[in-house]
């Protein structure tokens, strides 16, 4: 007797309608081992992903089948996406003609039957009917009744298995990362005793199935259809060479420093080979003990603490690829948009066009790649919290089909602003486990104090250290010259740093330029790179400005060279001069392309910018390495001036020494006397950071409930407070407080009420509610509930006849959020003309709207200088332009980064605000396709007959889009017209050589 096999598994599918999977190619291996590992001379063939198609399908189906004599056995199993009637789907399968592309049920048979095997097995790991996570594939056009039942498929010596009933789901485990049906298989064959009875074992495994199908709420049966007369056994099944070749995560394997010991787990020879080029001094202590001490290639969730360089980011990265190779799905959450799309390019060089897998972004920006995520066409994608929150709540699938999520900069989640978005959704990670869900988690922390049993709550392990590859020295001068420090053996001592009569008053009155200019001399003189932070836009373009007055050294032409030409700000014009001596600076009132110029220039070790002055953003994970650090303020600016934290001077701190390039690295924090440099010394350098802490305020839960309401469908009235008990809030108010929760269940029920009261709760009676669907558009938004109750009763007084995509802009300035952002103000007439111009362009009812709620003039004021300033980007007009119209005086600049802010914070939320006015006013007001453009207009700068530029294959800057806009060349078809001679006298020689390859597509 012969045994012939052929093993079909398909995660990815070329059509992009129809939706990857994650553990089907996995299921296919996982057998294909088993079996090859303990028959012996099988014949086996395994077809996985492209390979899977129509045509490669039908060659194994003949190949299997048509070979087995009347003694033999044949076996198919195929797991991967199943129709609504019954079709196997082929990795080629073509969405709008799947009667053709796939294979159905009556082929199936036909082929059974004319194989003269004695006995044939189908395993199919599909479904026929159901949804995410199921393996069936959604929305299928053609009618079920065109093809047959099946148990036509089964019959005497033929055997079907199927996963599920015709009318149940076939599930996917996200934690165990196979089929439920498949997984329950590859359990009951090894604990099988020989022979292995095949019956037996399919009988066997259906309770299991039951039951695990039964975690995610729920029902999943396989079915066996067809007999066979007399027993059907296989030899003993054992996990062999194939399989732990496969799968040696099974086996737990320890590793060294050397990159090539990760062969143990799997990882492909390719990535090993890009890891062993880049990191030359191979895997470090930390990422060692991740690996070899916390399991994290097994799948085990990890919270990470450690110093800025520690290389904790390569655990995640380490991660991502294990899990992708397994048939996984990654994901990278961080806290800026900058960030993001830093990762995603960095991502992309490395992994996507050396390695070909696919990296994906979603921040916020017009080129989110958005539909590739939810349809799961990706490999590794990167997400600020807020998108990944968002996009999780309205796709729920998007975690059932993800198998890591690296959440980076995890203190984030002790932040008073974005603290609540970190942790609901981890929060939201943790709840749906209930669901039988399980993404690996790594939360990668820079410093910080107690945990404070945030990995209890997270269910994780936890790998915290205080080691740096470059030791850091720490410090406080003071304008004595006098420098108190610590060095890396913890020893304090003085010494003379700056001599004292270099440090002077050099303007009307004592300054820190008094301290930085003579700090920063003799360390560049020493041949240091060196950070300054400073605590706002203003002082920090400034200080960069006197310092290249100050230092003469030789201008950063290179660097010159690669900004943007045109349409440049007031910023873009000063940070010229600042290269133009060596110096730098980094902030929000830089463009995106010029804030990564500047970064790459110093990231070099040999760069013509040896000094970047910057605001405290840039401590928070972008790669810009400097020798010391110097830290002139310790509170961040405002009203009220809040000092640094601890761990936020930590953290910038952390930007000093160079891996690589230096033996050690140094901060110095400036002090006015001997007697504040010893404060700052006590407070900061010996200081321990602040503890892991939630933002959950019990005094104003209501965000928080509405929030947490929208990551489930319906729930109790008195089951209500479990939602807040399951946040890290609510854990650690347990924790050190038995009794919180029955006092709180009051408050909760009046909230409810008010709630209700409000249009956002429906009672369903039997004691369960649910939110209504302004509740959902509400709790889904990233607005405060009273914030976007305020946008509700602004709707509600405008009406939704006169409600545009612009006028939504408009109002979304008087939100509570945007009412708390700052706004250059004059006094006097300048001001108080500002109303009368909203009415010129918006009109009179926007005008009386943005009065609502407004507490003072100034409010209404800076409301409507922010519609006004956002009608002019929107439309094109020139930065130069709008920051002349609405800088009231020299000390109060507009500058890009307002621009920039108003627009990003405008883009976050007016697509809440149009699905809360699609609510309220159903058919009327701004279409999908309204408010698309309008966010890709707030993105870019343009006005919306300038929108068929972007089209352009290569991505050009803003001020080349106006370029050619306002030359009358808005299409790529007028672009084509054009003279090379005379696109470089609008984009500049280079751009206009690349834009005339790209528009005639033709090859440089």
């Amino acid at each position: 007797m012969a045994i012939f096999a052929g093993f079909v598994g398909i995660d990815r599918y070329q059509d992009p309608h129809i939706r990857d999977l994650a553990g089907a190619k996995r299921d296919a291996i996982a057998l294909w081992a088993l079996l090859s590992d303990s028959i012996q001379d099988l014949s086996a063939t395994i077809l996985l992903d492209d390979n899977a198609s129509l045509d490669n399908i039908n060659d194994l189906l003949a190949k299997t089948l048509d070979a087995a004599t009347v003694d033999d056995i044949a076996i198919i199993t195929f797991a991967g996406h199943g129709t609504k009637d019954h079709r196997l789907v082929c990795a080629d399968s073509n969405f709008s003609i799947l009667a053709a592309t796939t294979i159905g049920m009556a082929d199936l048979a036909a082929r059974f039957r004319s194989s003269k095997a004695r006995v044939v097995i189908c395993i199919l790991d599909c479904c026929f009917s159901g949804g995410a996570p199921a393996r069936v594939l959604e929305d299928s056009v053609i009618l079920r009744a065109l093809d047959p039942k099946l148990d036509e498929v089964g019959g005497k010596g033929r055997i079907l298995i199927s996963a599920s009933n015709v009318d149940e789901p076939a599930l996917e485990d996200p934690k165990t990362r196979h089929g439920l049906f498949t997984k329950a298989l590859i359990e009951c064959l090894q604990k099988a005793a020989a022979p292995v009875n095949i019956l037996a074992v399919i009988n066997e495994t259906i309770p299991l199935v039951r039951a695990a199908a039964a975690r995610f709420g729920r029902t999943q049966t396989p079915v066996l259809f067809g007999y066979v007369e007399g027993e059907m056994s296989l030899p003993k099944i054992l996990a062999g060479n194939n399989f732990m070749a496969a799968f040696p995560e099974s086996f737990g394997e320890k590793i060294s420093s050397n990159f090539q010991d990760l062969t143990k787990y799997g990882i492909d020879q390719g990535v090993i080979e890009l890891w062993k080029n880049q990191f030359a001094a191979g895997l470090n202590s930390l990422q060692m003990a991740a690996i070899n001490d916390h399991g994290v290639l097994l799948g085990n969730s990890l919270l990470v603490v450690a110093p800025t360089s520690a290389g904790k980011t390569f655990v995640g990265e380490l991660a991502s690829i294990k899990a992708i190779q397994q048939g996984e799905k990654a994901v990278f959450l961080l806290p800026y948009k900058a960030l993001v799309n830093e990762k995603y390019d960095d991502f992309q060089a490395l992994y996507g066009d050396q390695i070909g897998l696919r990296v994906v972004r979603c921040s916020g920006d017009w080129q989110d790649q958005t539909s590739a995520i939810i349809k799961g066409k990706y490999d590794i994608a990167f997400f600020t919290y807020e998108t990944f929150l968002n996009l999780s709540l309205i796709y729920p699938h998007l975690l059932n089909q993800t198998g890591l999520i690296v959440l980076d900069e995890g203190q984030f989640i002790t932040d008073s602003h974005r603290g609540i978005v970190v942790e609901l959704l981890l929060t939201n990670i943790v709840s749906v486990r209930k669901r039988g869900i399980h993404p690996q988690v790594l939360v990668l922390s820079a410093v910080i104090g107690n945990i404070n049993g945030f990995e209890k709550w997270l269910d994780s392990g936890v790998l915290q250290t205080s080691e740096r590859p470059v030791p850091l020295i720490e410090g406080v001068l003071d304008r004595r010259g006098v420098l108190q420090q610590k060095d890396v053996d913890n020893n304090v001592s003085l010494i003379q740093l700056v001599s004292q009569d270099q440090i002077f008053v050099r303007r009307s009155e004592p300054s820190s330029q008094d301290m930085i200019v003579p700090l920063v001399r003799q360390l560049v003189s020493q041949g240091e790179k060196v950070i300054v932070f400073r605590n706002n836009r203003g002082s920090t373009a400034g200080c960069a400005e006197y310092l290249a007055n100050e230092l003469d050294l030789p201008a950063a032409q290179g660097v010159i060279d690669l900004l943007p030409q045109v349409d440049p700000s007031s910023t873009s014009q000063r940070l010229v001069r600042c290269l133009g001596g060596g110096t730098a600076f980094h902030t929000a009132d830089l463009k995106r392309e010029e804030r990564s110029v500047v970064e790459n220039a110093f990231r070099k070790p040999n760069s013509s910018v040896h000094v970047l002055v910057a605001t405290s953003t840039i401590a928070a994970g972008v790669n810009t390495p400097a020798s010391t650090v110097i830290i002139v303020e310790t509170n961040f600016p405002g009203k009220i001036r809040t000092p640094y934290s601890v761990a936020t001077y930590k953290n910038m701190a952390g930007r000093a020494g160079r891996l690589g390039y230096e033996k050690q690295g140094r901060t110095i924090m400036l002090a006015d006397s001997a007697v504040q440099r010893e404060q700052l010394f006590r407070k900061y350098v010996q200081g321990s950071p602040e503890p892991f802490s939630s933002s959950f305020d019990p005094n104003h839960p209501e965000t928080w409930m509405i929030r947490l309401l929208a990551q489930v469908d319906k729930i109790g009235r008195s089951q209500a407070i479990d939602l807040v008990a399951n946040t890290y809030g609510g854990f650690l108010k347990n924790l050190f407080d038995a009794n919180w929760q029955p006092r709180f269940q009051a408050q909760i029920a009046v909230l409810i009420r008010r709630m209700e009261k409000d249009g956002l709760i429906d009672d369903l009676g039997t004691d369960q509610i649910q939110l209504s669907m302004l509740g959902h558009a509400c709790g889904q938004s990233p607005l405060s509930l009273n914030s976007a109750l305020r946008l509700v009763e602004m709707l509600n007084r405008l009406g939704g006849n006169n409600v545009s995509a612009m006028r939504l802009m408009a109002l979304v300035q008087a939100l509570q959020e945007q009412d708390d952002d700052y706004t250059p103000l004059g006094r006097g007439r300048l001001e108080s003309s500002r109303p009368s111009e909203v009415t010129s362009k918006y009109g009179a009812q926007i005008t009386g709207a943005l009065q609502h709620q407004a507490r003072t003039d100034e409010i209404y004021y800076a409301r409507c200088k922010r519609a006004l300033i956002l009608y002019d980007w929107t439309n094109g007009v020139s930065l130069e332009d709008i920051e002349k119209a609405y800088t009231p005086n020299p000390f109060s600049p507009v500058g890009h980064g307002d621009i920039r802010g108003y627009a990003d914070a405008t883009r976050f939320y007016i697509g809440s605000a149009s699905r809360i006015a699609a609510i309220l006013f159903p058919g009327m007001g701004p279409t999908e396709v309204d408010i698309d453009n309008l966010l890709t207009r707030l993105d870019i700068g343009l006005p919306s007959d300038a929108l068929q530029l972007i089209k352009i294959p290569i991505t050009l800057v803003r001020g080349e889009y106006l370029a050619l806009y306002n030359a009358n060349a808005k299409t790529i078809e007028e672009i084509r017209t054009m003279s090379e001679e005379r696109l470089s006298k609008l984009v500049g020689e280079t751009r206009a050589k690349q834009l005339l390859v790209a528009v005639h597509k033709k090859e440089p």
